[in-house]
């Protein structure tokens, strides 16, 4: 098959993570894959060295938060489904997906999408697609948007590569080149530093400084970068003043996870994070919006798995002190930790290798190729509602978003932004 993938950027998060290591898995199966995306962003070497041809495609001007959806990029798109024979879309963003609407199905090629975070409460548009989610609870928040119009629905967890992240991988360098220190509890947080993740990152830090407190050498190295940058690094000198020492670290954004996990006793995760530092064989902590949400065990895992892993079970603030407790419990008991670190590289080998979800993919494009055409009345229903419910609800909520940065009516969103 000739399989085209899409999503709107190439920089550091969970879902383009997810949507090039499964076009990797896609490709290693024998089909021809690309990515429509726009080119620059530290993953598109990634992609390249796994042979996928890169297919750039520009953000518009005016909504800036529309991304691809503006006509350069569909022309982009349509000469891409001509020119490489594309028989599937598969799009990881809403917006991507609405783009591919107005460009796939009049060629007869079925879209796919993948919704890795919630929708708004709005219906989508009027199509018959193959809606994947990545958790139960965006299934059971968004699947209404559908209506019963889906041909395919159905969960299927993010994947990461099991060859990429595991326990044997040698960080030496990378613990050397980032002045890492080698002695002590070390904890590693991958996380945006933005306001969607604030409330997490606040939590641990303060935890580092309740377990310092404590006489525990303990650090946290926290990589990732953002626009609430300033006040971690200020949370960071108070805690790392009052030990006299670098308890916190900031790293900055990284590519090199593997090595950074591997680094690490402890890791703290939300969503992705948290299954590569379980696929490296390390105990995890889910930490939250809230604060400690559960750490990765048999008893928990369950509840965490529904909530894709983010901490959202955590309904009330949570006293840090409850997670300097949990990484303190998990590292002065070595059969512990010995049992959860077995457990996380166990539960990710058995529910989120790559390879088995390309194949899982794979039947599902094969069973969508061998569905019955649109008929007239579907035809007519995506004609309209893909503009309507499609492309001007985001431009209604692009005009929106853009209108309160300049005015500085409320919180500045990230360019990148995941709501739907």
């Amino acid at each position: 098959m000739n399989i085209l993938v899409t999503y709107p950027w190439l920089d550091l998060g969970g879902a383009p993570n997810t949507s090039i290591t499964l076009a990797k898995g896609l490709k290693e199966l024998g089909h021809n894959v690309f990515f429509l995306t726009r080119r620059g962003g530290i993953y598109e070497e990634r992609l390249l060295s796994a042979g996928i041809e890169v297919i750039d495609a520009p953000y518009g001007r005016f909504p800036r938060h529309m991304h691809h959806l503006n006509y350069k990029a569909h022309r982009i798109l349509s000469r891409a489904l001509d020119e490489h024979s594309i028989d599937i879309v598969h799009s990881f963003h809403p917006q991507s997906y609405i783009l591919s609407l107005f460009s796939a199905p009049g060629r007869n090629i079925p879209v796919f999408l993948t919704a890795v975070w919630y929708f708004d409460d709005f219906p989508m548009p009027g199509y018959p697609a193959g809606v994947l989610f990545v958790a139960e609870e965006f299934k059971d928040q968004g699947a209404k948007r559908f209506g019963n119009r889906a041909r395919i629905m159905e969960i299927m967890p993010n994947r990461i590569d099991l060859g990429m992240f595991r326990p044997d991988i040698d960080g030496g360098s990378f613990v050397r080149d980032r002045e890492l220190p080698e002695e002590g509890w070390k904890i590693a947080f991958m996380s945006r530093i933005d306001r969607t993740k604030i409330g997490s990152l606040r939590n641990a830090i303060t935890a580092m400084g309740i377990l310092s407190d404590r006489g525990r050498n303990v650090t946290l190295a926290i990589a990732g970068d953002g626009d609430m940058r300033t006040e971690i690094e200020a949370m960071a000198r108070e805690i790392n003043t009052r030990a006299g020492r670098d308890a916190i670290i900031l790293t900055g954004s990284i590519t090199r996870t593997p090595e950074f996990l591997t680094w690490a006793n402890v890791v703290f995760g939300i969503g992705r994070c948290a299954w590569e530092g379980m696929a490296c064989e390390k105990p995890t902590i889910v930490v939250g919006e809230n604060g400690l949400a559960g750490i990765v065990e048999r008893s928990s895992v369950d509840k965490l798995a529904y909530y894709n892993f983010a901490g959202r079970n955590r309904k009330e603030p949570a006293d840090p002190s409850l997670l300097a407790d949990a990484v303190e419990g998990i590292m002065t008991d070595p059969e512990r930790y010995r049992a959860l670190a077995s457990f996380a590289r166990e539960y990710v080998i058995d529910r989120y290798d790559y390879r088995a979800g390309a194949e899982k993919l794979e039947k599902m494009y094969e069973n969508a190729l061998n569905s019955p055409p649109l008929t007239s009345v579907e035809k007519l229903n995506l004609g309209v509602t893909r503009w309507i419910l499609g492309y001007g609800r985001r431009f209604y909520k692009g005009c929106k978003i853009d209108l309160r940065n300049r005015l500085r009516l409320g919180p500045q969103v990230r360019e990148h932004g995941i709501d739907s």
